[in-house]
């Protein structure tokens, strides 16, 4: 049928009249067993209908991958519901034969169209169950030779690393169901060894992928497997094909694996470069990780760039010795992130210098400290432009009317791979030139590193007086009161957002005795603006009652005017009146309490308040 709901329904119909377990219709659900069989291969045979006008083509005259299959998918669905229907009854009449399970893996593996690897997957993981509730038929699955446990590991290795969500998904089912079935058995039955160098790396980053249902599930799986520091062993032991898998996927067309590749390489200098016995099983790998890194820092997808430059960072601290060859590239790449045109790739910058200054202070704190104070000022060289302008400017339908189209993650046409002979900032297609107050909003967050750096918890502590500190203090301030353009409000609600963190590292009487007065006046003047951006506003009115917990809102107060007294007391009761914390009861904003089912597995739920579990 050419309806596609039509023939899942059709699908379904199959399960249901086999679950009616009538022996009176035994005849006749043999004959629709082969007739799915039958259908099945005729139409693997034939391949895909490309003789009809009726399906879409590119502009390169190439069908799309959904069409043209005709009854294949609906096939595989039939065949699934049979077998979930039959239960473990199946293996009684039905032989599994190499034929239908080679039929199977071409379809899961190879095929072009998504929809056909996704049911040929559940197909699988019909047999799989229907496996786990058979003694006699469990040899199928636990067996490492057996011919279906072969080919459920050779899907997994493939179909877990899918472009398509939907394949990826299906295939962390499998997953599951595959593990859930070998959990039942004692540990010497199940031979998981010879599956966890392939198993293993891709699980692990699957908990970084962008779709979140297949990051959401994919933990939920690892907890279920692993349980409570279960898996970071697993991970150690098999430290050399985890790193093997991850360097292939820094370098993945897609770069939403290359973002999640990047993620979990960063994971792994944090979990096991600072483990006391698994730090070693890392160390022989950490040159080669970090040329990947390296690779995916001169990506043209921002979010790739900036996960890779965390994951340096982290590299540094856990292995300074075997990432200080790379050091003087690392910190260009570093610099200019750090005056890039998204605010959270400067922050992030900024994270990555602070995690590399602990590991080479005397290296880089001179560096960093030239670096702001050449850069802090750059905000003064901003082009002045008044909010009416730059609001005509972000409306002028002539400016944004036969334009260059942007992917969502980059600011280049086409989300292509750096690497060889694209290095440096000058390397991308197209980009927007940066703006010289984003340099000096960078800056405030590598302010806000370099103080935490001197916190007296921190224990390489970078010495830095007053005499040092000061300065730069001062010209932070002066220079987030220029207000000659449009995103001034955005520079000042960096500094309120990141002004406490500086103040609780520098210590109560430190920053109440040296610091707190510089700021006051730029706080006020913002909380009373009538011009100033809501954002900014909000983020004055945290930073005073953050300020406030740490020196004594009393204390802050006094230190204000008659004037500002009535403007921090009417923020104050503003705040006050903002509602605190999530919805308990009533109506939430994603409809009626209880509407959406739980679905989290119960051994995740037995797991959640143990010391250490991800809640």
């Amino acid at each position: 049928h050419k309806e596609p709901r039509i023939r899942t329904l059709v699908a379904k119909a199959v399960g249901a009249v086999i679950a009616l377990n009538d022996e009176s219709l035994q005849e006749a659900t043999e004959e629709l067993y082969n007739s799915i069989l039958s259908s099945l291969y005729t139409h693997l045979e034939a391949g895909r209908d490309e003789s009809s006008e009726l399906y879409s083509k590119s502009s390169t005259g190439a069908l799309d991958d959904t069409t043209g299959w005709r009854a294949l998918e609906t096939n595989w669905q039939g065949l699934a519901a049979f077998i979930a229907a039959s239960g473990p009854t199946y293996f009684e009449h039905h032989q599994l034969t190499e034929k239908l399970l080679e039929a199977c893996e071409y379809c899961c593996i190879t095929h072009l169209n998504r929809h056909v690897r996704a049911a040929g997957i559940a197909t699988i993981e019909q047999w799989i169950k229907a496996c786990s509730t058979s003694e006699v038929h469990s040899s199928l699955i636990l067996e490492p030779e057996s011919p279906l446990r072969r080919t459920v590991v050779k899907v997994l290795k493939v179909s877990l690393a899918d472009n398509w969500s939907q394949v990826r998904m299906a295939a962390s089912v499998l997953c599951r169901v595959l593990w859930q079935c070998l959990l039942q058995y004692p540990i010497e039955d199940r031979h998981v060894e010879s599956i966890y160098p392939t198993l293993i790396p891709r699980m692990c980053l699957n908990r970084f992928y962008l779709a979140q249902g297949v990051k959401l599930y994919s933990h939920e799986t690892w907890m279920i497997i692993f349980g409570q520091g279960g898996g970071l062993e697993a991970v150690a032991s098999n430290a050399g094909a985890v790193c093997r898998y991850y360097v292939k996927m820094c370098d993945a067309d897609n770069h939403a694996v290359r973002e999640a590749a990047c993620q979990a390489v960063a994971e792994l200098a944090q979990k096991l470069g600072s483990h006391p016995t698994f730090a070693e099983n890392l160390q022989p790998y950490v040159a080669t990780l970090l040329q990947a890194l390296i690779m995916c820092f001169h990506d043209e997808s921002w979010p790739v760039r900036d996960e890779a430059c965390l994951a340096c960072g982290r590299f540094c601290r856990a292995y300074p010795e075997e990432c200080r060859s790379e050091l003087p590239l690392l910190k260009e790449r570093w610099l200019e992130q750090l005056t890039d045109q998204i605010w959270s790739v400067r922050e992030d910058a900024a994270v990555a210098l602070g995690d590399a200054m602990l590991a080479y202070p005397r290296e880089l704190e001179p560096v960093l400290l030239k670096f702001l104070k050449d850069k802090l000022p750059a905000a003064r060289d901003q082009p002045a432009m008044t909010r009416e302008e730059y609001i005509k400017h972000s409306n002028d339908i002539d400016a944004h009317t036969e334009q260059q189209l942007y992917s969502c993650g980059s600011l280049a046409p086409k989300l292509r791979k750096g690497g060889a002979g694209r290095i440096g900032c000058s390397s991308c297609g197209i980009t927007r030139p940066k703006a010289a107050w984003e340099a000096t909003d960078g800056c405030i967050y590598l302010m806000r590193e370099i103080v935490q750096l001197c916190s007296e918890e921190q224990s390489n502590r970078v010495e830095l007086e007053d005499d040092t500190l000061l300065p730069l203090i001062e010209e932070m301030v002066d220079v987030c009161r220029m207000k000659h353009f449009p995103q001034s409000d955005d520079l000042r609600a960096t500094l309120f957002r990141q002004l406490p963190v500086i103040a609780r590292a520098l210590g109560k009487q430190r920053f109440k005795r040296v610091y707190l007065q510089l700021f006051l006046d730029i706080i006020m003047d913002t909380l009373d603006s009538r011009t100033a951006s809501a954002l900014s506003k909000h983020a004055a009115g945290q930073c005073c009652e953050e300020l406030g917990e740490l020196v004594g809102a009393g204390i802050f107060r006094g230190r204000l005017d008659d004037y500002q007294q009535e403007v921090y007391d009417k923020a104050m009761q503003e705040r006050r009146n903002l509602p605190k914390g999530p919805v308990t009861d009533g109506m939430s904003p994603f409809g009626p309490k209880g509407l959406i089912l739980s679905t989290i597995h119960p051994a995740v739920t037995q797991l959640q308040g143990v010391e250490g579990t991800p809640s």
